[in-house]
């Protein structure tokens, strides 16, 4: 019988064989700097992570005895405290590659110990638990890798999975001449082709296209995700105009429609006669700089002399002060409630007697009422659904996920009167509400590189 904090990685009942759990699970990662403070504890948790799965031997030798494991590989996390206090104090990406290469289980290495059981002992510092006949243990092992060197010659070059966020690569690839967009995707050595490529340029391009040449070569290995997804991401214009061709005739559980807010691109100069007050400005770049949540509110004609181009212009919608994030990581979705911003006016005599202009962070703490010169709350209609749920939000996400073929990344979504808006992509977010995410993200890997494996038919 397994605990409350077991997790199981689902399949489809003949797809995880003894061949598909018995070789180890390589998983190299590749992060910005600010992307790698942030996952650092992250990783060191869920590479403790010890996962087993049902054998097919055993499931086709007592398929009564474990008729409910046969479609299930079983993930159980453990922690080791002190190691995991030991990245928490540390900085520097120097000391998190010392502590992976220290306490990461080696490839080759027999160390490691299947979960089966909430039983075990604790010897040497490792923890050990009984292992149940017919089960095979996997191995999940994180290494890092540096994509300006080639692949294959870092840590035997067979990797399962690549995990990374590129963000300021990937942004700056986005920016440049299609030409050198479309360098990354070409087949073999593109040294010849980069002579005429800009000196700060040249890198990135480098970098992307040894990740795309890689999962080319080696098809068995997956990217979590494929940089060519995660760019339009970057691009608030792109994400806006996927959303709306995306989310035509969506619906929530509960039926209420989902839309995005109306908006325009503004390049050079504004024109809102398409818009009303008020308005949110947001630049164009949606990730990878500061200045990418640097946003305003304009309240009226007056506070349009404020606003930074490029950016986008979107209709502002009153949704009582709460803005939902939801996280999707493969098959699991999390939702969270957070404060917003207030309801405000939408007549022109009142909002032309507030505050023009405010601006915000919107990785801080959003502007209050007293910040647009209001002083009692604007109440609003109070609808069926209150509060969204994972449930109520299914066909979204599914939406979501067909839309921009990415498995880990966000959303944000309100409740504006009868409607549900989502009004903000991002790939790879923190996850920082979801208390379980080192877990999670151990049995995603998991699933991922045990799915492909079935599918190559190794």
């Amino acid at each position: 019988m397994l605990d409350d904090d077991s997790l199981t990685v689902k399949s489809a009942a003949d797809s995880i064989t003894t061949a598909d759990l018995q070789k180890p699970i390589l998983v190299g990662y590749a992060f910005g700097p600010k992307k790698m403070s942030t996952m650092a504890t992250v990783m060191a948790e869920a590479s403790c992570a010890r996962v087993v799965g049902v054998s097919d031997k055993a499931r086709d030798a007592s398929p009564s005895k474990i008729n409910t494991l046969t479609s299930e590989a079983l993930c159980m996390h453990q922690m080791k405290e002190s190691k995991k206090n030991e990245v928490a104090h540390s900085t520097g990406l120097d000391s998190i590659i010392r502590y992976f290469h220290s306490s990461c289980p080696s490839v080759g290495s027999d160390d490691v110990c299947a979960l089966t059981s909430t039983t075990g002992s604790l010897t040497n510092g490792t923890f050990r638990t009984s292992t149940t006949p017919g089960t095979v243990p996997v191995r999940l092992s994180f290494v890092p890798i540096d994509l300006n060197e080639p692949l294959e010659e870092q840590h035997g070059g067979c990797f399962d999975i690549i995990l990374h966020k590129m963000t300021e690569d990937i942004l700056s690839l986005s920016t440049a001449d299609a030409l050198w967009r479309d360098l990354v995707h070409h087949k073999g050595d593109i040294s010849n082709h980069l002579s005429d490529c800009k000196r700060n340029l040249r890198p990135v391009i480098e970098r992307i296209h040894r990740l795309k040449e890689y999962q080319r070569s080696h098809p068995h290995c997956c990217l979590a995700d494929d940089p060519s997804r995660v760019e339009i991401v970057m691009s608030r214009s792109a994400i806006l105009l996927k959303l709306q061709s995306s989310l035509v005739s969506v619906t929530s559980a509960s039926g209420l429609p989902v839309e995005t807010p109306k908006f325009i691109s503004c390049e050079n100069t504004i024109e809102i006669y398409t818009l009303l007050f008020p308005l949110i400005a947001k630049p164009l770049t949606a990730a990878g700089t500061k200045k990418s949540h640097c946003m305003g509110i304009v309240l009226n004609q007056r506070g349009l002399s404020k606003v930074q181009m490029p950016c986008i212009l979107q209709e502002y919608a009153n949704h009582n002060g709460t803005l939902y994030k939801v996280y999707v990581l493969g098959d699991d979705t999390h939702v969270f409630s957070r404060p917003s911003l207030p309801n405000l006016p939408s007549t022109v005599n009142e909002l032309c007697s507030l505050i023009p202009y405010v601006e915000f962070d919107s990785q801080r703490p959003y502007p209050g009422l007293s910040d647009f010169g209001l002083k009692m709350p604007l109440m609003l209609k109070q609808y069926e659904v209150h509060q969204l749920t994972k449930l109520e939000i299914a066909p979204v996400v599914v939406a979501m996920k067909r839309a921009f073929g990415l498995e880990l990344f966000g959303f944000d979504i309100i409740v504006s009167k009868n409607k549900l808006l989502v009004v903000d992509v991002n790939y790879f977010p923190s996850f920082k509400e979801v208390s379980n995410f080192p877990s999670l993200l151990a049995k995603f890997l998991v699933q991922l590189a045990v799915q492909r494996r079935k599918l190559d038919g190794k």
